[in-house]
């Protein structure tokens, strides 16, 4: 099965059957409320929280304010960098784009990191039709691929199966597509992963060439960034000789510094968690470390529509946390496959009709339907998209699409309704003639039962009958004498067809058989041009880079936007201090289960090689791999421990081989408990801190900071950067924290003071 959702019916039609599948709820609800309960609690830690939302918001308007600048300028860093930067008007163009190069690189199979964006494309329908082998590496969408399933959430796309499901698919479709899960496989959470793990590893060594999408792009350095947590993508970022990257020009921003809000925001509001346990930045080529070519493929595929429409451009902030999935109460009781679109829940329901085009095709039509506009969604969106409103706003847009295409059953209804209401006097009557028709039709005083279509509401629920007499004639005869009630006063000056209001000769207008006629001609042909009845763009785009550019400009000149200052009132650096706490950095390091001494250095370090020796040895790591000018100091000697240190020879299948690696950093932070790499003196290349088991960290308490923002002050944007938040990690259905899926399964952290 390809990963698209072709064919698939209406969320009105798909609904019901989702809502019957027991088992489908029971595993939605207690994924969905635990990861409430987990950003709750991590939300809750932030005093700026509400300050880094409007700051977020702040920087997506102005980057989609001035979207056609920041690509251009985004192209120049990016190519500097020793990169190729390619654009893409739609997904077949960005599908041919890949392949192309793909083909280019003598390459028959590739490996790619979890994105939504080649998932929007159908990339891996278009790369298999080409003969090419794709194998996703994060562990749920290997679920969903083996399974020959379709993702049903944006974070977690494997959310509707439960482990024993998992273990049936491992046992039934691994051996088909390469190393096979063992025969023993049980629904454990960690041997699931072990079994990932292993069928991975192979594709991981040998693939040439990866396909990512990316979290962010930064404009002002050419940087791109992905967050995740299991490793897979620092090994498709870093293995491969080739890395292609296909990334919405949505995800654009302005500034390297950006990200300090964004990384605040992001694992919060996702999974639950301070950081994600990777953060991984990289800007074009780094000589030496990582791959030797890096494409970058900027897609629009309606994004510019998007951006042309004033109210439906905000849908562009998102950042793909799921957050409003996660609280939306209709998602929690279908799941994302009854939504027919890779963008499931209350922002599928306002990004697919955009990308799409309301109204194109039933599935997009519906989707803004898919809602009981209940809030909760806006109330966590960590970028303040007001979903409820443009829920509405794609509604009526809907609403007046259909219209153009002829008159509708509703149309007709809602023109009747209008017709009837329109006249006191024709109320009046339609009201008494009902309650007598009623009366004879349902005598037990409830409607139960009518014919289609209006069947399918009474199915479910009954009513009661309109009453005998309606409300202004129990009125007309109780304080007016008796007589028919026409009008809000007695029979002076009645309004009704023919007559005239207050004896002035003034007809009252749209009453009549006429007025009923021409409202339903009205609604059949969309009525006349007005807010919200405008027609979407048509018109073949130009292709590539001068398409894409052209479209942006278009829709910022259809619907400039305001640069309004970004609010920074969130914390910034230098808030608590020069340094961070060393006991905070300990607790959150325990946290993630990883291990921590601390150790005042003296004359030649010697403590630090002693707990560095403590760490590899209890933990039965032997043999270790370390950069080339790691301090003597830290090696302690003994024929217990065997030293490599790192040179150009020295491939990947050799480092897989080893046990450890030993590291220092380039920074540390207290609040999230990370560090973070930047191949800087002590540190050597990525795929050392990636690909053996055993990752030890020695961080000076100088190099300590408090807060995310403080890191971003001191380090090198165009540097190639790894955050480490704990071992690599997954989570099981009931988000029970898993180490070591593809990445380290044990960090261990000497801290250094004095």
């Amino acid at each position: 099965m390809s990963n698209d959702f072709a064919g698939s019916p209406p969320f009105p039609k798909a609904a019901p059957r989702f809502v019957a599948d027991s088992q489908l709820r029971a595993n939605l609800r207690t994924a969905t409320s635990t990861i409430r309960a987990k950003r709750d609690r991590v939300v809750s830690e932030l005093p700026d929280f509400e300050q880094l939302r409007t700051a977020a918001a702040g920087i997506k308007d102005e980057a989609l304010g001035r979207l056609d600048q920041l690509l251009v300028e985004l192209e120049a860093n990016f190519t500097a960098a020793g990169g190729h930067v390619h654009f893409a008007t739609d997904a077949d163009e960005a599908n041919r784009t890949v392949l192309r190069l793909v083909q280019r690189a003598g390459a028959g199979e590739v490996v790619k990191v979890k994105s939504m964006t080649t998932a929007e494309t159908g990339l891996n329908q278009a790369l298999a039709d080409a003969g090419i082998d794709v194998a996703e590496t994060d562990l749920a969408e290997l679920i969903v691929q083996l399974g020959e399933d379709l993702p049903s959430h944006i974070v977690v796309p494997a959310i509707h199966r439960n482990r024993s499901e998992v273990r049936e698919i491992f046992l039934r479709q691994m051996g088909q597509r390469g190393h096979p899960a063992p025969p023993g496989l049980r629904d454990e959470p960690a041997e699931l992963a072990a079994a990932a793990r292993a069928h991975l590893r192979d594709r991981f060594l040998r693939a040439r060439v990866a396909v990512s999408g990316a979290n962010f792009a930064i404009a002002e350095t050419g940087t791109l960034v992905v967050v995740e947590s299991e490793g897979n993508g620092r090994m498709c970022l870093t293995l491969p000789e080739v890395l292609i990257s296909v990334v919405g020009i949505d995800k654009v921003l302005p500034r390297f510094s950006d990200l300090e809000v964004f990384l605040q925001l992001l694992a919060r509001s996702a999974t639950g968690e301070r950081l994600s346990p990777y953060t991984s930045t990289w800007t074009g080529v780094t000589p030496g470390d990582g791959p030797r070519e890096a494409h970058l493929v900027l897609l629009d595929n309606g994004r510019s529509r998007a951006l042309a429409d004033r109210v439906g451009r905000q849908a562009l902030r998102c950042i793909r946390c799921a957050a409003c999935l996660n609280v939306c109460p209709v998602y929690e009781r279908v799941g994302g496959h009854a939504y027919g679109s890779v963008y499931p829940g209350p922002i599928g329901a306002v990004l697919v009709p955009q990308l799409h085009q309301v109204a194109s095709d039933p599935v997009a039509a519906a989707l803004p339907f898919a809602s009981t506009l209940c809030g909760a969604c806006a109330e966590v969106c960590p970028v303040r998209i007001d979903i409820p409103r443009l829920l509405v706003h794609l509604r009526a847009r809907a609403v007046d699409r259909a219209r153009q295409q002829g008159a509708t059953l509703e149309g007709v209804a809602m023109a009747a309704a209008g017709f009837v209401l329109a006249s006191p006097q024709r109320l009046g009557r339609a009201e008494r003639w009902a309650g007598r028709l009623a009366s004879v039709v349902f005598p037990k005083g409830k409607i139960s039962l009518l014919p289609a279509p209006l069947s399918r509401w009474t199915a479910a629920r009954d009513a009661p009958v309109p009453a005998a007499q309606s409300f202004r004639d129990w009125w007309q005869a109780r304080h007016l004498g008796g007589g028919e009630a026409t009008g809000p006063g007695s029979g002076a000056g009645r309004v009704g067809r023919g007559r005239t209001a207050g004896g002035e000769g003034l007809r009252v207008p749209g009453l009549g058989w006429a007025h009923l006629l021409g409202a339903i001609r009205a609604r059949g042909s969309g009525g006349a041009p007005g807010p919200g009845n405008e027609p979407w763009p048509t018109g073949a785009p130009r292709a590539g880079r001068e398409g894409v550019l052209a479209a942006v400009r278009g829709a910022l000149r259809a619907e400039p936007s305001p640069l309004v200052p970004v609010d920074r009132s969130y914390r910034q650096a230098g808030t608590d201090g020069p340094t961070g706490s060393v006991e905070l950095f300990l607790s959150r390091l325990a946290d993630y289960g990883a291990g921590a001494q601390v150790v005042r250095a003296g004359e030649g370090e010697a403590e630090v090689g002693a707990a560095v020796r403590a760490a590899l040895v209890g933990h039965g790591s032997r043999r270790a791999v370390v950069p080339g000018d790691l301090p003597d100091a830290w090696l302690p000697a003994g024929e217990d421990l065997e030293w490599r240190r790192d040179t150009a020879e020295l491939s990947p299948s050799e480092m897989e081989e080893l046990d450890a690696t030993v590291t220092g950093c380039a920074l540390a932070i207290a609040e999230t408990g990370t560090i973070v790499l930047d191949g800087g003196p002590a540190q050597g290349r990525r795929a050392l801190s990636l690909l053996p088991d055993h990752l030890v960290a020695v961080v000076r308490a100088s190099q300590l900071v408090a807060r995310v923002p403080d890191a971003f002050a001191r380090l090198d944007a165009r540097a190639p950067q790894t955050w480490i938040s704990g071992p690599s990690a997954t989570s099981d259905i009931e988000l029970n924290r898993v180490e070591g899926v593809h990445g380290p399964r044990r960090l261990d952290v000497v801290v250094v003071t004095g």
